[in-house]
């Protein structure tokens, strides 16, 4: 093994490990930060047992609540005697059943006959087990990586594009679950919610339902939730939810949410052992802004709401009353489908009407193997699959601590309990767009239509498909917030971070994916091959209009030729798009360098002319301009965007003394006066601007020494330099770079 190599970990105060690297990929040449994941321990999933419960809820026909109350005590009472069990407590829940504790456990057999006793009295509407529910996940090691299940193209749900017209501003999400621990990736983003753990025993905190919606914990011994089951720590179970729903973004911590500036409302239903379904329910119709006995009213109702949690039941009145009454009040309820590997159909809440079920899919992008499928499932989103590596499951907010609260941390964990928060989050970021007017059932179908199918497969049925959040909100959100017009595209793969391209000396190409912080994130990709018969080669930012990363390429016969990037780190076909361009020695992307919102390109003639051929924003040319002559003297040119922070996009050119010159932009296609930014670049033969390299806001650029080397020259965002620093080796095999 070789020795670690640690990936700075971006955090200010939290204590977090990092997972070890074992040997890198063997790819030249060679880049900074390349890192493995030591593979975890398999794991072997279990059935869902088959659970035993001391409560049911029975719905009584007589409207008049005094009445009512006497009726379900009387039903359940006469019900109790014939399995010599009594009925110790009665009480009303918001759905209107009668919650109903017996002085112990029945099993499910027992459960049965009970609840069938129940229902044979003319007097009773129907009759249920209050089942506790559990959380729908599994947990693993602590660590520190990107987040592919937010912007991996391939197998994530792409949200970097939909960030481009909101982070879910406005939209209240309720997490209902464990509850909630203290965490600064989350803390300004959470709402007051509520306890509704109804038992303090399973509470932990002393009391019943109370405002305080705090995870106290639900780690217990073995033997505890029911035969054979095992000792366990605390899961902190909802603060992982949350932090998929609404982690904070931008703020160098470490993680972002789906929907960054969403507001998390925390309703803790799940104590010891899990949760029963009377508790949930209340949850429910408290989050939407519903009436609850013992409760105050909510002043923020949610407009999401999401149940990662479930069990192997049909779907209870007692349910389907909670999720009809959020329904109605405009509230997405979303639940995850399960981790049993059966069918959702036989999984509660997923199976009830009105919600958005939720499969979960693996980093292959293929329904992950414990997830439940079937034609219950609405979409898929991602829940990870750590049975050979954790990097493969779903990073987000925990605690350290095993029983009680300790420091915050970050974990992995998989399960659908991972996947239906990333659909919460989407729909936040939906609802954030489209305002008060839309409905629940509206989003449930835009996030159906917007879906794309796995690319991994799956073949037992994954409803309409992998959630994809830049597509939902680039048919859905309206128009996006203007980019700024200077900016130079250079997110091949979608991930929101600047990347390079490279050509190597057989006509291969290669993608290189920037991990935002001036390195790299995993290996290269082969994206083509025989390009060795161009002669030019560059990469123009959004060239044709449809939001990705495109590639200008030149021939040997002088034809040019466009290659539409397919956000997804490769390209689509190509398109001739002018002839006649063997009389250029030099073509470079520069932008939107005459201000009109579209992609420019800037090409020297034979007799040292400088041109401009403006882009028409939908892959072709408006008459090109002549913007300056005697450009002959220069050894290289750039367009590098908005070097000096007005605004407007710039170009720098290297003279044949090593001299680098900035010539920054007027905004209208010309030029303010020039400025010395550098010398002895004459020791680069080849330079070119990434965009922004290390994710400071700031424009950079790249030099290639004759030595191999690759260094990254940061920008200070007012046309100078921060820093330079080596992120590669061995680069002198490439040909071209962009």
């Amino acid at each position: 093994m070789n020795r670690p190599r640690l990936r700075p970990a971006r955090t200010i105060g939290l204590a977090m490990a990092t997972l070890l690297i074992s040997g890198g990929l063997a790819v030249q040449p060679a880049v900074a930060g390349q890192i493995d994941i030591i593979p975890s321990t398999p794991k072997v999933l279990k059935p869902a047992p088959d659970t035993s419960t001391d409560q049911f809820i029975v719905g009584i026909r007589d409207s008049a609540a005094q009445a009512a109350a006497v009726k379900a005590e009387n039903a359940a009472d006469h019900a109790a005697t014939k399995l010599g069990v009594q009925a110790k407590s009665s009480r009303e829940n918001a759905t209107g059943g009668h919650v109903i504790k017996l002085d112990e456990a029945l099993s499910a057999s027992e459960a049965q006959a009970f609840v069938e006793t129940l229902r044979a009295d003319p007097n009773v509407a129907y009759a249920e087990a209050d089942d506790i529910m559990r959380p729908t996940s599994h947990s693993q090691d602590y660590g520190y990586l990107e987040q592919w299940n937010l912007w991996d193209n391939f197998s994530g749900i792409r949200t970097p594009g939909a960030w481009d017209y909101n982070h879910g501003e406005g939209v209240v999400v309720a997490v209902v679950d464990t509850g909630i621990t203290s965490h600064p990736e989350l803390n300004a983003n959470v709402l007051p919610g509520y306890d509704m753990i109804s038992s303090a025993a399973d509470a932990r905190d002393g009391d019943g339902r109370d405002p305080n919606p705090a995870d106290q914990g639900d780690w217990v011994p073995a033997e505890e939730c029911e035969s054979g089951s095992p000792a366990e720590n605390s899961s902190w179970h909802g603060t992982h939810v949350a932090g998929i729903v609404a982690a904070l973004g931008n703020n160098s911590i470490g993680i972002s949410g789906v929907a960054p500036s969403a507001k998390i409302l925390p309703v803790r239903a799940l104590g010891v052992c899990g949760g029963y379904s009377s508790d949930i329910a209340d949850s429910i119709i408290w989050a939407a802004g519903g009436v609850v006995a013992d409760a105050p009213v909510n002043p923020n109702p949610a407009k999401v709401i999401n149940l990662s949690l479930g069990g192997i039941k049909e779907c209870s009145t007692t349910y389907q009353n909670a999720i009809n009454f959020a329904y109605n009040a405009g509230a997405v309820v979303v639940a995850s489908a399960g981790n049993s590997n059966r069918p959702a159909a036989d999984a509660s809440p997923a199976n009830c009407q009105n919600v958005v079920a939720v499969a979960a899919s693996d980093k292959a992008g293929a329904r992950a193997v414990y997830s439940n499928y079937g034609s219950t499932v609405d979409v898929t989103a991602p829940g990870g699959d750590m049975s050979t590596d954790v990097s493969r499951g779903i990073l987000s907010t925990l605690n350290y601590g095993t029983t009680t609260p300790g420091e915050p941390a970050f974990a992995w964990m998989e399960g659908t309990s991972m996947a239906a928060p990333h659909v919460a989050g989407v729909a936040a970021l939906l609802m954030s767009a489209e305002g008060s007017t839309v409905t629940p059932a509206q989003v449930e179908q835009q996030l159906k239509e917007s879906a794309r199918p796995l690319p991994g497969g799956c073949s037992a049925g994954c409803g309409a498909g992998l959630v994809d959040a830049t597509t939902a909100l680039k048919k859905f959100g309206g128009t996006a917030p203007a980019a700024a017009p200077n900016k130079k595209l250079t997110d091949f793969n979608g991930d929101g971070t600047s990347d390079v391209i490279a050509r190597d000396g057989s006509g291969a190409l290669w993608l290189y994916r920037g991990n935002g912080y001036g390195g790299w994130k995993g290996g290269r990709t082969q994206i083509g091959v025989g390009w060795n018969g161009m002669t030019s080669i560059e990469a123009p930012g959004d060239f044709n209009g449809d939001g990705y990363a495109d590639v200008i390429a030149r021939d040997g016969n002088g034809v040019l030729w466009l290659y539409p990037g397919n956000g997804w780190g490769g390209l689509l076909g190509a398109r001739q798009i002018g002839a006649g361009w063997n009389v250029m020695t030099s073509i470079k992307a520069s932008g939107d360098f005459n201000g009109d919102a579209t992609a420019d390109i800037i090409a020297r003639d034979g007799n040292g002319v400088l041109w401009l051929y403006p882009g028409n924003g939908t892959g072709g040319w408006l008459q090109p301009r002549q913007i300056g002559a005697g450009w002959n003297v220069m050894t290289a040119i750039d367009g590098v965007g908005d070097f000096n922070g007005d605004g407007k996009a710039d170009v720098i050119a290297r003279n044949g003394s090593g001299a680098l010159l900035l010539y920054p932009g007027n905004g209208a296609g010309g030029w303010l006066a020039t400025s010395q930014i550098g010398s002895g670049w004459n020791i680069f033969n080849a330079i070119e601007a990434p965009g922004d390299f290390d994710g400071d806001g700031k424009v950079d650029v790249l030099g290639r020494s004759t030595g191999g080397d690759l260094v990254l020259y940061a920008g200070n965002g007012s046309g100078w330099w921060l820093y330079s620093a080596q992120i590669g080796a061995g680069w002198n095999v490439m040909t071209a770079i962009l």
